[in-house]
């Protein structure tokens, strides 16, 4: 096979594995949404985000030790089919309403996923190791532009298939292409062999927090993680709890319309954006947008405005702001890289979420002791806590430094310069914790 064959086959296999991973993402978690709202879900909401942020740091780990136990190749087939078989087992035993079957799956979809697109990121990080940048960043550019695809794909299927197929068949469906993209995966991991060749010489992490306290920049990353995931919190129960009646083809609609605003970003704005205001002017588009979002749901608290405000939210966060806050934690020391990530994305935003959803749950209680109806939730008040979170956020941001320590002064702090191409997974972050285990 020619060189140029293979290196097209080497963007073409991870596209089509990540378009289809998360087409089943939308398609299953349409069905999912649409079942568990039809019930009193949305007074269940908060006690569902604590559930799934004390699920999220068990099911990393085990992950984890499969892959230092398995090897990180046989682990990624396993958790697909491990998915694909849960899903398609539970999808026909689930109906509206209330019960422990459906809340579980609530749960467990968004947690099980979360860890299938880490692991196929990690496969093309691993496919494009040796690669030259610039066709790496190539590379990656399509590899998420494909992922955003699928997410309109999976939406369109949703919606063409809403009218003719009860909910919880669209979880079958997502079942179903996952199966397939643990076949598509098997077919590559033969395809072309692993890149990442374990030094003999390699410790297991050692997971000091100390190292993330004693470093300023560190410290503001975890600050930055927290305040953000508190407001995706708040803004998605107040979408939640405007739609909580709305069938499978509004969430299908809604799925579509977040994907294609993402898709267009990350073509058109994203590899630009840094070139123009750097790394620190990066980070701070998506809080301002929500100040003006969160602004006009507090003067107007209708199910248009808390979408448009969603909408923005996912759509930047997708985007924009995932390939610069990846990127973000370059300046860290490789040492410690692994440690500050695992801190922030993995621990302080989970108890950021945690924390929000706990205070939500006890409101709940308060106002609506007896379950009343969502539509009946005054959640005004939450609205203005997004837009006090946002400034909080948008500050800590804007004095994000890197603590410089030239030969002949003290350390000076300036903007991180970064020597990485603008999109995210071909970044060391996002690839140390799988360099010793593939």
């Amino acid at each position: 096979m020619s060189e140029t064959k293979q290196a097209r086959w080497q963007i073409i296999l991870p596209c089509a594995a990540l378009f289809l991973l998360t087409a089943a993402f939308v398609v299953a978690k349409t069905g999912r949404d649409a079942l568990f709202f039809q019930g009193r879900g949305i007074l269940q909401l908060p006690l569902a985000y604590i559930m799934l942020g004390t699920a999220s740091v068990p099911l990393a780990v085990v992950f984890v030790k499969l892959m230092r136990i398995f090897g990180a190749r046989p682990a990624r087939v396993g958790v697909l089919i491990f998915a694909a078989a849960v899903m398609g087992f539970v999808a026909p035993f689930l109906q509206p309403g209330d019960s422990a079957l459906l809340f579980n799956t609530f749960i467990f979809i968004p947690g099980i996923f979360a860890i299938l697109f880490a692991s196929l990121w990690l496969l093309a990080s691993d496919i494009f190791e040796k690669a030259p940048k610039p066709q790496a960043a190539r590379a990656f550019s399509k590899i998420g532009a494909s992922s955003l695809a699928g997410g309109m794909a999976g939406g369109l299927l949703a919606k063409a298939l809403a009218p003719v197929a009860q909910a919880q068949w669209l979880i079958l469906a997502g079942a179903v292409i996952v199966l397939g993209v643990a076949v598509l995966v098997t077919w590559i991991h033969r395809r072309f062999p692993s890149n990442l060749s374990p030094s003999k010489t390699s410790r297991e992490p050692v997971f000091g927090f100390r190292a993330v306290i004693a470093d300023p920049y560190a410290v503001t990353l975890v600050l930055i993680a927290s305040s953000g995931a508190l407001v995706g919190l708040l803004i998605d129960f107040q979408f939640y709890a405007a739609a909580s009646k709305s069938n499978a083809g509004f969430f299908a609609n809604f799925y579509i319309l977040l994907n294609f605003g993402s898709l267009f970003l990350q073509l058109f704005a994203a590899p630009r954006i840094q070139d123009k205001i750097g790394l620190r002017g990066g980070l701070m588009i998506l809080p301002i947008a929500l100040i003006g979002g969160a602004t006009f749901v507090t003067a107007a608290a209708t199910a248009l405005s808390r979408s448009v405000l969603r909408v923005t939210e996912g759509g930047l966060r997708s985007s924009i702001h995932r390939s610069v806050w990846e990127q973000a934690f370059i300046p860290v020391d490789s040492g410690h890289r692994s440690v500050v990530k695992i801190a922030a994305d993995g621990v302080a935003a989970r108890i950021a979420e945690a924390i929000g959803a706990a205070a939500i749950f006890l409101w709940l209680r308060e106002v609506a002791p007896d379950g009343a109806a969502a539509a009946s939730l005054n959640t005004s008040w939450m609205a203005w806590a997004t837009l006090v979170t946002v400034i909080v956020w948008l500050a800590i941001t804007q004095k994000l430094r890197v603590q410089v320590k030239s030969d002949s002064g003290p350390a000076t702090a300036r903007e991180p310069e970064l020597d990485c191409e603008r999109f995210p997974d071909q970044c060391p972050c996002t690839t140390e914790l799988g360099k010793g285990i593939a």
